[in-house]
């Protein structure tokens, strides 16, 4: 029996073995835009801390995706924290496929001034009715951002490598598709 030394084999490349390099290649330029940095005019700082509104990911699910489901899956109280679990569904218009990323957000409870943190005794009136939307919409924003960082505050370390869209002759789409 014989071994094939495979340094001297040439190794096939990613795009070489892809059934459909065309949908490949939407796909990867669609990602891309997924993951660019959101524009700075999209963010706001609050006490130092840089975010993008709410509004503003709503905003982008609803012009990228074209819709999408937001199903809150578990509420708890966690110490004087509110926590929100939360399933975010939405169609990818490349692949047709439908897909669905988790999110937990967590907001203190309000208490009143001077209160140790697990002093329940001591919520302001209202704080649950407030800070469980702060929760949600924490919830909502985490799981958009693993859909790309378009959704967060630009500071991820994952970076999108667009391999198809980078490496793949547009000779070597139009032919995959015929």
């Amino acid at each position: 029996m014989g071994f094939i030394i495979m340094s001297t084999a040439k190794k096939p490349q990613l795009p070489a073995i892809i059934e459909n390099l065309g949908l490949a290649v939407k796909a990867d330029n669609f990602n891309s835009i997924l993951n660019q940095s959101p524009p700075k005019g999209w963010l706001k700082e609050y006490k130092g801390v840089t975010y993008q509104p709410i509004e503003r990911v709503k905003n982008n699910l609803l012009t990228i995706f074209q819709d999408y489901d937001w199903s809150i899956k578990d509420v708890r109280l966690v110490a004087n924290s509110v926590l929100v679990f939360g399933t975010l569904s939405v169609w990818n218009p490349v692949t047709g496929r439908q897909s669905h990323k988790d999110g937990v957000g967590a907001w203190p409870i309000q208490l009143k001034s001077g209160s140790k943190p697990l002093e329940i005794e001591n919520i302001i009136q209202d704080a649950i009715q407030k800070n469980a939307p702060a929760a949600e919409s924490l919830a909502l924003k985490n799981a958009a951002g693993k859909f790309g960082k378009i959704f967060t505050d630009g500071g991820s370390d994952v970076e999108f490598n667009p391999i198809f869209s980078r490496e793949v002759p547009i000779d070597e789409i139009k032919q995959s598709q015929s």
